[in-house]
């Protein structure tokens, strides 16, 4: 039997292969082909999808719980889910009615790669946050060339979250501030945090408990966006976490792990119109 990699051993690989991108591509030569980019792109649609705010207003459905669907390969937990090609998940993806696209970009365990960030902007108008285990700024620059429209920083990972923020307000990139206990709501709250999310995954054991978010969603005051994340399998489990007074869900497995496109595109339209019109304020 396969041994899972623990939290511990996939972050410290993933600040080694962090390390080897720096050393491959230098800071200064991304920040120069971002400025090329805002030269070439200027006032054209690309710009309009990269626009800070969009991917925020893209999870404010008013009835609606919005859902982000998720382009995701592998996971530690669960190893290989899907050999699905980009192109036809990104149909899917379009033609269900999702709010915002999700791309896994670390490599090692999840299978992703920037590059699959890069394509899936060229096949979906929907703006695209990018999924990784962002340490610092380097990773958030990386996105913006990528031309992600959201990064995830999580408080388990990120040492500043205020920097990060403040960095992603700076490139136009909205995000998701990612906890797990009171303490880092609260702390990312006074960092100026727009959208939290509230992972059900104990990283400890991979473990899921879909209330964890009904725990921690009261601690989110009702201007800030909440995103549960992790572990929703069906319809049932969507409208669960609507019931706790999330503005958006993030959804791969129970997607992604369906290999015949149409049926993905069924379960994917099954789960978004589970939610529509059952967003309630939270208590």
């Amino acid at each position: 039997m396969k041994t899972v990699a623990t939290i511990n051993e996939i972050l410290d690989m993933r600040s080694k292969d962090l390390q080897k991108e720096m050393e491959s591509v230098p800071l200064a030569t991304i920040k120069n082909s971002i400025k090329s980019s805002y030269k070439l792109i200027k006032g054209t649609e690309l710009k309009s999808r990269m626009q800070k705010g969009r991917f925020k207003r893209s999870l404010e459905c008013d009835d609606d719980v919005a859902v982000i669907c998720e382009f995701k390969p592998s996971s530690p937990s669960m190893g290989h889910i899907s050999d699905s090609k980009l192109e036809d998940v990104m149909d899917v993806f379009n033609e269900s009615g999702a709010s915002a696209v999700s791309v896994l970009t670390e490599e090692r365990y999840f299978n992703g790669s920037l590059d699959n960030l890069e394509s899936a902007t060229k096949l979906t108008e929907l703006p695209i946050i990018r999924k990784d285990f962002i340490f610092n700024d380097y990773q958030i620059y990386q996105a913006k060339m990528a031309g992600a429209s959201a990064v995830l920083i999580m408080n388990d990972v990120c040492q500043d979250i205020s920097g990060a923020i403040s960095l992603c307000n700076k490139l136009e990139l909205d995000y998701i501030v990612e906890c797990r206990n009171k303490d880092d709501i609260l702390h990312s709250i006074n960092c100026g945090a727009e959208i939290i999310g509230i992972n059900n995954r104990n990283f400890l054991d991979f473990s899921i408990n879909l209330k964890t978010t009904q725990k921690l969603a009261s601690y989110v005051p009702e201007e800030i966006t909440l995103v549960s994340e992790s572990g929703i399998k069906c319809p049932e489990d969507a409208k669960q976490l609507a019931g706790y007074g999330v503005d958006a869900i993030l959804v791969g497995t129970a997607i992604m792990g369906i290999s015949n496109k149409n049926d993905m595109l069924k379960a994917a339209e099954n789960i978004i119109n589970s939610v529509k019109g059952s967003r309630i304020d939270r208590i």
